[in-house]
């Protein structure tokens, strides 16, 4: 038996996503007959096509931008599924919502901006949650950025987000958080998790110190943070937590600039809404692409080198043709 297939972000309000869909929806098929695959946007379609069973009964989208990679498999292989449904929040997908609604007769979508996707599910699916429930609601949210006045929230959002920081790539850690919650535990006193969690947060103390250094101030605008292939490795995994992070220091829209193999990678948090716009304008110039929410989005540019795109940004925020030196360590 095929069974069916959920297709999640592998971050918090991702898994918080797969639990909420799995236990409202697919409770009965948990856990022998769900395939759960955890990604990220940039390769959820090569993720996706080697986790795909033909002739599956569900197939699930959650809190997946979309792209046009993703799209053109879902399309693919959209007509031999019996129902295929995405559920996302960020505002870049909306770009694709009636590509795939018009190609497709079984499809069901619900995208539309929200916090966090679990949010925009509890909204939108007429689901009706257990405080247990309202709770990871919550801390999706503050994952997402989002702020709570509840420490409990904070702190459950600050120990599922870094202890899943520590290594992005770490899937079967993902499937291990996903069955926590399904069986109602608590993250915080589970020992694998709390172990993770705290090497994480040393992590990012010293992540943190390095972009502060090598953040640069332009026009009073942004502060923005370049980090070298090398640095880049290092801290792989809390580069957009630790931008986050960086904005709410500074109380200030931070672009981080990195190096990444043959290509440049962005990652920008704004106070308002207009990371997103910021990084379309980048990708344009660079020929790159991007992604994300209105406030907090990335782009990926190949070919480019940090100067290059450390100059490209100066003159995207600007407005001109503006170019800025990268400051050096002595």
């Amino acid at each position: 038996m095929v069974g069916s297939i959920v297709v999640t972000h592998g971050d918090c309000d991702g898994i918080i996503s797969a639990y909420l869909y799995i236990k409202h929806f697919m409770k009965d098929m948990w856990p022998s007959n769900i395939s759960v695959i955890f990604t990220q946007p940039w390769r959820a379609n090569l993720d996706f096509m080697r986790g795909y069973r033909e002739g599956a009964d569900e197939i699930v989208f959650l809190d997946i931008a979309l792209s046009n990679e993703l799209v053109n498999e879902i399309i693919k292989v959209g007509n031999s599924s019996r129902k295929i449904t995405i559920v996302d929040h960020h505002v870049s997908s909306l770009e694709y919502v009636k590509q795939v609604d018009s190609m497709l007769k079984n499809v069901k979508i619900v995208c539309e901006k929200a916090q966090s996707c679990p949010r925009l599910m509890i909204n939108s699916l007429k689901i009706s949650p257990n405080p247990y429930e309202k709770l990871l609601v919550d801390v999706a949210d503050v994952c997402e950025g989002g702020e709570s006045s509840s420490a409990e929230v904070t702190k459950i959002a600050d120990v599922i987000k870094l202890s899943i920081a520590r290594d992005p790539g770490d899937y079967d850690f993902m499937n291990y958080l996903l069955t926590l919650l399904m069986k109602g535990k608590d993250m915080e006193s589970d020992e694998v998790v709390r172990k993770r969690y705290k090497t994480a947060k040393f992590i990012l103390s010293r992540l943190l110190k390095v972009m502060s250094e090598n953040a640069i101030s332009y026009r009073n605008l942004v502060k923005i943070s370049i980090l070298s292939l090398p640095e880049s490795r290092i801290f792989a995994g809390l580069l957009g937590v630790g931008t986050t992070e960086l904005a709410r220091m500074y109380k200030s829209d931070i672009i981080l600039v990195r190096g990444e193999e043959n290509k440049v990678v962005v990652t920008v948090r704004t106070l308002d809404d207009k990371a997103l716009r910021l990084c379309g304008s980048i990708a344009k110039l660079g020929r790159g692409r991007f992604g994300g929410h209105a406030e907090a989005a990335s782009a990926t540019l190949p070919e480019l080198n940090l100067q290059e795109v450390t100059d490209l940004i100066a003159g995207v925020v600007g407005g001109g043709e503006d170019t800025l030196q990268r400051k050096r360590k002595t």
